[in-house]
């Protein structure tokens, strides 16, 4: 009876749930939303939409600084390295493809050190290693193509409905995340933050329903006893996928000692793919703090299908419902796409894509199967070997012809 009637069930069952005791929490009060900071310390992280004015002018004289002492007398002598960043985004397995294309990308000895990574979801769990280097590619490796369902999520749907956070229990991921952040770990990503690289997660915060980015290397750096658990929380944050995962409740404090708590879930709920705000004009700043514009590359894995194949999709409600969701995702990412091709077109930034071709032959058993994540590891480091994978246009973009282009004349009183 339960089996054949879920929803009829859960329809009567709602109303009851609702008045039931679920999780208690101190939400930050509005009027001190730009008070309250994780660990009590400002600029660990940065709305990544729409920055306030005194936001904005601290991120500028952070990168305006950075820009002065790591490149200054470089672009004097005229010795100006390229800059090159990584942004990856969400995908649950699918970050074995991303995976995948580092480990070739390290094997062709043409991967670079990026000047900064970022990561959302998936992306978040594979950035730290990542912007520590190809002696980390066995790391990300391990995670995903080892990494089974059970041992990520287990089902906790009565106690979900109950406390109404989520119809999992992901204490597994959360150890797993502990296992590899360590703090040598933080150690590192310290260290590499005070040459003046620079770590991004992005999450949502669900009470204001923003993107947020976290400066993963600030909180690394900054000597709290508790920075490596509040690592460890935004990297789980930013893969909580909503309602499935439960959100992650991460403490922030006011200066006066006051105590509260933001909820965060999975980054890809408002962004896929994150780097850095668009009103930060890079270009513009850095001509004005060296001298002259930089030359810049940014690399983009999109750890998802862009272009798909035809599936039908079965007329049941949880069939058109993961249907409708990958949809909305693979247009958020898009979506993403076409930000960062804007952004990097105003600050003359070489632009670099790849997501996953709708010709990949793996299918998978369960949601985290470690058979098709292998799978898609190895087809992902095969299509970088093989050249062609990067794209220097979003999908679908076309630009005009080099030739003029042909101008009908507007007749008289025409428009």
């Amino acid at each position: 009876m339960i089996r054949r009637r879920p929803l009829a069930l859960l329809g009567l069952l709602l109303p009851l749930l609702a008045a039931c005791a679920g999780v208690t929490r101190a939400p930050v009060p509005g009027a001190l939303a730009d008070q309250a900071h994780p660990l009590g310390i400002p600029g660990l992280r940065s709305w990544g939409d729409v920055l306030e004015p005194a936001a904005l002018d601290l991120m500028v004289a952070r990168q305006a600084g950075i820009l002065r002492q790591r490149f200054g007398a470089l672009a004097a002598e005229g010795r100006m390295p390229p800059l090159h960043y990584l942004a990856m985004s969400g995908g649950g397995p699918d970050g074995a493809f991303g995976a995948g294309v580092l480990k070739a990308w390290s094997e062709s000895g043409t991967r670079p050190q990026f000047a900064a990574v970022a990561g959302v979801s998936t992306g978040a769990i594979i950035a730290p290693f990542a912007f520590l280097g190809a002696a980390y590619d066995p790391v990300i490796e391990e995670i995903y193509t080892t990494l089974r369902t059970s041992q990520v999520a287990r089902p906790a749907v009565v106690s979900g409905l109950l406390s109404g956070v989520a119809l999992t229990d992901t204490t597994g991921l959360a150890n797993r995340i502990a296992r590899y952040v360590t703090p040598d770990l933080l150690a590192k990503v310290a260290a590499e933050y005070q040459r003046g690289r620079l770590l991004l997660v992005g999450t949502t915060n669900l009470d204001y329903g923003r993107p947020m980015i976290w400066n993963m290397g600030a909180i690394a750096a900054s000597g709290h006893p508790g920075a490596v658990q509040l690592f460890r929380d935004v990297v789980r944050a930013s893969a909580a996928v909503p309602i499935a995962f439960p959100p992650v409740f991460i403490p922030v404090q006011t200066a006066d000692g006051r105590r509260f708590d933001e909820m965060h879930v999975d980054g890809g709920a408002t962004s896929q793919v994150v780097l850095i705000s668009p009103q930060v004009p890079i270009a513009a700043l850095t001509r004005q703090e060296i001298g002259r514009n930089i030359d810049r590359r940014l690399w983009v894995i999109v750890n998802n299908r862009i272009v798909t194949r035809h599936e039908p999709v079965r007329p049941r409600i949880f069939s058109i419902a993961g249907a409708s969701v990958s949809s909305l995702i693979r247009g958020s990412a898009i979506g993403d796409l076409y930000k960062l091709f804007l952004i990097t077109e105003r600050d003359e930034i070489d632009f670099r894509a790849a997501w996953i071709p709708p010709e990949m032959p793996c299918t998978a058993t369960e949601e985290f199967d470690p058979v098709y994540m292998r799978c898609l590891f190895d087809f992902g480091a095969a299509r970088m070997r093989a050249g062609g994978l990067w794209h220097d246009l979003p999908p679908y973009f076309v630009r005009p012809p080099l030739s003029p282009m042909r101008i009908l004349p507007v007749a008289p009183g025409g428009s």
